[in-house]
Parts: C-alpha cells; structure tokens; sequence
C-alpha cells in the first residue's frame, strides 16, 4: 500500500496555508483509499475460458415458469441455449449444452459438467415469473466474485436486447447451480413470461434470438476483458 507523508520544515501560522496544507493531507488520504480500494474490490473477470457450459433452465416434467400464454419456460430456455450456442460456436467457441431436448437433468449433474471442464464458464438460462404479472425486466445472478464481471458484461447487452426493465445484476448464492460451482457461473433472467409486454417477445423467434445475440456479446466481452 502506497504512503503518502507530508513534511513541515518550519511552523505555519497562515490560516490559508493550514487550511492548504490540511486540503493536501485529505487528497493524500482518499487517493490512498481509492487505491487500497481497486486492490480489494475491482471487478475480477473470469479468466481465460475456450468453453461454454450452456444450460437450458428446467425440462422435462419441471415446466419452470407457466407462460401468460404459449409455450413454457422448459422450452423457451431450451430453445434460447441452442440458438446461443450456435452463435457462440459461429465465434470459435466449444460450446456443451446440458441438455439437448425436453428432459430434466438434475442441479448436481448440471453442475459437475461445469465442474469437470477446465477452462470454461457456465451460463444458466431461464426465464422470471410473477404470480402479480406486473413483475417485467432482465436481470443476471452471480455467486462467486470471479463470476461478477461476466454476470455485468452480459447483463449490460441483454438490458438492450428488446424493450424493457434492467433489473440489473445479483448475488444469487441461493441458486444450487451457482454455488456449487467451481467455475465462472452466472444465471441469465431473460424477461417474465407471466407479464404480457414481455412475453409477447419470449414467444417469438425474433425476440429470443435478440436475447441469445446479447448473451453472445456479453461472452465475447467478458473474454475480451471489458470492464462494463
């Protein structure tokens, strides 16, 4: 940690000079801090990562959130995950998919393929629910503090993918698939399929493949090293 000393070779009585001299003193002390600061509490990215671990939310008899109308959570995150990881693999990247159709695959078996492959991250995607259907937005969760900056790179593309809140992005520590795991792990909200605006994109091609395109982007960046 940086220092800073000031050192009076005579006696000041000038009020302006003490008044100066105690301006300095404070400087001094908020640029240590601001520097204690960036050592303790900068965003930490996820590293170098080759791999993507895309796991579609829910399946088979888990529906996940039960749609205001059309088709379900299960098969709106399904069919999300694949179009993003034909993007990601359109970049270069090795993309796993946790699930390839409707079936459930449980939370720990999820988690151990992120687990089992070194060099990757792990993106959850789902899709919110309110019982009240006024709740609307994106959001992203994170647990792990290395998981932060992917979660804020890929919430910051999302928030744009179509019209609608930014709910921002959360510790989720709650969330078994995130704090079991060992790598990168972020779970994407993709808008409320229970909240008519909202849904009325979910349920087309169009607006999930804008939200698979912003998770894309949010990937490419975290790999690129952005700070959003």
């Amino acid at each position: 940690m940086a220092r800073f000393f000031l050192t009076l070779r005579k006696p000041v009585k000038s009020p302006r000079m003490l008044r100066r001299l105690h301006l300095s003193a404070c400087l001094a002390v908020a640029a240590m801090l601001a520097l204690a600061g960036c050592e303790s509490y900068g965003p930490l990215g996820a590293g170098a990562f080759s791999t993507v671990v895309v796991d579609p939310g829910h399946g088979g008899h888990d529906f996940g959130g039960r749609a205001m109308f059309g088709r379900n959570e299960k098969d709106l995150a399904l069919d999300t995950a694949l179009r993003l990881k034909a993007n990601l693999e359109r970049r270069g990247f090795r993309v796993i998919i946790t699930r390839n159709a409707d079936y459930f695959i449980p939370l720990d078996q999820r988690v151990a393929v992120s687990n089992g492959t070194p060099g990757s991250i792990f993106v959850s995607i789902h899709y919110n629910w309110d019982r009240g259907r006024a709740g609307h937005g994106v959001e992203t969760y994170y647990c792990s503090p290395r998981s932060f900056r992917l979660a804020s790179n890929v919430q910051r593309e999302l928030a744009g993918a179509y019209r609608t809140s930014n709910r921002g992005v959360k510790r989720g520590c709650w969330i078994r698939v995130l704090r079991k795991n060992l790598r990168p792990a972020i779970l994407v909200e993709g808008g409320f399929d229970s909240n008519s605006s909202d849904n009325s994109v979910l349920q087309s091609g169009s607006g999930r493949q804008r939200i698979a395109e912003a998770v894309a982007r949010g990937i490419v960046a975290e790999r690129q090293g952005r700070r959003p």
